[in-house]
């Protein structure tokens, strides 16, 4: 069987990394103009551990300096050659597409977290649970919650004006937990990436109230169309 790393424009062009998962030699198989990178794989060799997830990163990571990638899924598995020459043929249209997207552009991702915490709980511990109080409390906690929904939108939307253009296209989610105003990844062109972080290091420098993480360049992970 064959475990799937990346599909790459240019096959042939640039150097493959040298081996993959289970130290498996990896290859490519063209087809339409296209290459899906593979090595051979024992399915009951596959586990979700960091020692495979890391391999499976560099791999694709290793890809994306010579080539446009687009990165597959961790733990993908194609049964031959012919299955993965099938793949290649049904998606050619939607794979070319992509690519032509990704090529010279690479994924930064950002992270933002809140320095304060804009939610101070109006709640008295050990305050009565039943009646009016419950009652009060649940209201002051919905307020809370949507002040708080209210000031990240805000500063997100804020954030994202000054970086979006710097950015081919973005995704994000506001609020993903409750320690984390922000997470974000960000198609920049691979000659905008050191502008894009010095406009980081600005905001962050700007936002006393704001921990930014900013990470990459990675390949285009979120800018890759679902299978």
């Amino acid at each position: 069987m064959l475990y799937l790393y990346a599909i790459i424009d240019r096959p042939g062009t640039g150097p493959m990394p040298g081996v993959g998962l289970a130290d498996q030699p990896i290859s490519y198989i063209y087809e339409g103009g296209i290459g899906a990178v593979v090595s051979q794989i024992d399915p009951q060799s596959i586990a979700t551990g960091a020692v495979q997830i890391v391999r499976h990163e560099l791999v694709v990571q290793s890809l994306a300096e010579s080539y446009g990638v687009l990165p597959v899924r961790f733990g993908t598995i194609l049964a031959d050659v012919d299955a993965v020459r099938d793949l290649l043929r049904k998606r050619r249209d939607a794979f070319a597409d992509d690519l032509s997207r990704v090529s010279g552009r690479v994924e930064m991702r950002l992270r933002v977290f809140w320095a304060d915490d804009p939610h101070v709980s109006p709640v008295i511990e050990g305050a009565p649970q039943t009646g009016r109080a419950s009652i009060e409390r649940r209201i002051a906690e919905e307020r809370a919650a949507a002040f708080r929904r209210l000031r990240a939108t805000q500063i997100s939307d804020e954030l994202h004006s000054q970086l979006d253009k710097h950015a081919i296209a973005s995704a994000c989610k506001v609020l993903p937990n409750e320690q984390m105003l922000l997470i974000a990844a960000y198609l920049v062109a691979c000659s905008a990436v050191a502008c894009f972080q010095s406009h980081v290091a600005k905001i962050s420098a700007e936002r006393s109230n704001l921990r930014l993480l900013c990470t990459g360049p990675w390949p285009a992970y979120h800018f890759v169309s679902p299978a």
